[in-house]
């Protein structure tokens, strides 16, 4: 595992401006660390909720493509007749 040594001043990307290093050991690092997975958890849920989405939408349409085609089969047997040598449609 690599780790990194970082001055006071520094913070992480998504660490809080206002909140340094220091602040991270001390027990107010439970409270921040919560606020940052929950803006992270939010934006990993947005972003499933939007394939979640257009996995719906794309079965909706699977769905409706395999009713079509069934109606159609439907259709073509109900109009094709069968004799012993060949079967015809009319």
């Amino acid at each position: 595992m690599y780790s990194f040594l970082y001055e006071e001043s520094e913070t992480w990307a998504v660490w809080p401006n206002d909140a340094s290093l220091s602040k991270y050991a001390k027990s107010s690092s439970d409270r921040v660390i919560k606020q940052i997975f929950r803006q992270l958890f939010d934006d990993v849920r947005d972003q499933m909720s939007e394939l979640k989405n257009d996995l719906q939408n794309e079965m909706w349409q699977l769905t409706t493509s395999v009713d079509e085609l069934t109606t159609a089969f439907d259709s073509y047997f109900t109009s094709a007749q069968v004799d012993e040598t060949f079967a015809r449609y009319d």
